[in-house]
């Protein structure tokens, strides 16, 4: 029980942090500037926040601990598609 617990506590301390990098340097696209990289960025992570979804089960632990894999993978999926999408590739940095 303990361990359900502390995987719980660490999979929603790791959903509140903002886990993109925008400060501009991730993403290359020619002639475009950092402050220009960061708004298309934002951009993308807005977007992407809608794209993770998975409907609500009400049974926890790990039941949980999938359902919010599932959707980090589905944000981080929908960001890297929108940057490609507005011309962008991924700076290997």
């Amino acid at each position: 029980m303990r361990l359900v617990i502390a995987l719980l506590a660490l999979v929603m301390l790791a959903g509140c942090a903002n886990k993109f990098d925008l400060s501009g340097s991730d993403w290359k696209k020619p002639s475009t500037m950092y402050q220009d990289v960061t708004y298309d960025e934002m951009e993308c992570v807005r977007a992407a926040r809608e794209a993770g979804w998975t409907p609500d089960v009400y049974i926890g632990g790990i039941a949980d601990v999938v359902r919010f894999t599932i959707e980090e993978r589905q944000r981080d999926g929908a960001f890297h598609r929108c940057m490609i999408a507005k011309g962008y590739q991924p700076s290997g940095s």
